[in-house]
């Protein structure tokens, strides 16, 4: 902060960035409306405050652009992780969201052609894998199906993206092993 003013001077940034991350919301929440929209709206801008503020605080200021901001803090959102709520410094796999949670996984894992019994299947055996994770990788697991970028997962979990990349190569071949049939006796 100045010592004219109270106002921090990362503020003035992010002021600048807010016109695009807004218009960024408001297309990414476009199916929503009246309270529904207007409490995810300002969900995804204080989620994205605290973004900007973070990147900020760790000299990551060049790396804000509006976009991610606003894409991340949507994710966020719609994972029902609360800017300043206890819950959303808690497992994403918490007991009370898991069924919605493994049900987005099993989606993106089921091929878009298999049928109603083989999504069943992988939905089943999608919870049960999750539930063999630790805690880091089921939480890196999440971050990466709700759509993270390599290099955002990296900034979120404190590594570089290569180590990323390696976690998700390790991810892809648990689910692999964890569903392959097992051998005839």
């Amino acid at each position: 902060m100045n010592a004219i003013s109270c106002t921090p001077t990362w503020h003035e940034g992010f002021l600048e960035l807010l016109p695009r991350i807004e218009r960024q919301v408001r297309r990414l929440l476009r199916g929503l409306k009246g309270e529904a929209l207007d409490d995810a709206y300002s969900e995804a801008i204080a989620q994205s405050l605290v973004n900007y503020r973070s990147l900020v605080d760790r000299g990551l200021e060049s790396r804000a652009y509006a976009t991610p901001l606003a894409g991340y803090a949507v994710r966020r959102q719609r994972a029902g992780q609360r800017v300043g709520s206890s819950l959303a410094k808690q497992d994403a796999l918490e007991p009370g969201r898991r069924e919605e949670e493994a049900t987005g996984w099993a989606e993106l894992v089921a091929d878009r052609h298999a049928t109603p019994a083989e999504i069943a299947a992988v939905r089943v055996d999608f919870r049960d894998w999750l539930d063999h994770l630790p805690e880091v990788k089921r939480r890196l697991a999440q971050t990466l199906a709700d759509g993270e970028t390599t290099q955002g997962a990296a900034e979120l979990f404190g590594v570089s993206a290569g180590r990323i990349s390696q976690l998700r190569r390790e991810l892809a071949e648990s689910w692999r092993a964890f569903t392959a049939a097992p051998a005839a006796a």
